[in-house]
């Protein structure tokens, strides 16, 4: 696990178990394997996208699955991350 702090960062970037604190990530791949999570503190995203692989894309795949209204387990996946709910 890695502490990047007060840097612009580019290009791919495994967040797994790292730490972000005061981070521009400017044109970057922030790709997440499903490991620890990362933390962030104070960081901009410019142009920045996210790409979930193995254990985390599996996982992405099977919230995506429970979501739709007629599984009628939507708000089963709500509940999960209720700090997305307006």
């Amino acid at each position: 696990m890695a502490e990047f702090k007060n840097q612009t960062l580019s290009g791919e970037i495994t967040l797994d178990g790292n730490t972000f604190l005061n981070i521009d990530f400017n044109d970057a791949v922030l790709t997440y394997d499903g490991g620890a999570p990362p933390s962030f503190s104070n960081c901009r995203f410019n142009t920045a996208r996210f790409t979930f692989r193995e254990s985390a894309s599996n996982t992405l795949m099977f919230l995506r699955a429970m979501a739709p209204a007629e599984t009628n387990m939507r708000s089963i996946v709500l509940g999960l991350m209720p700090e997305l709910q307006p």
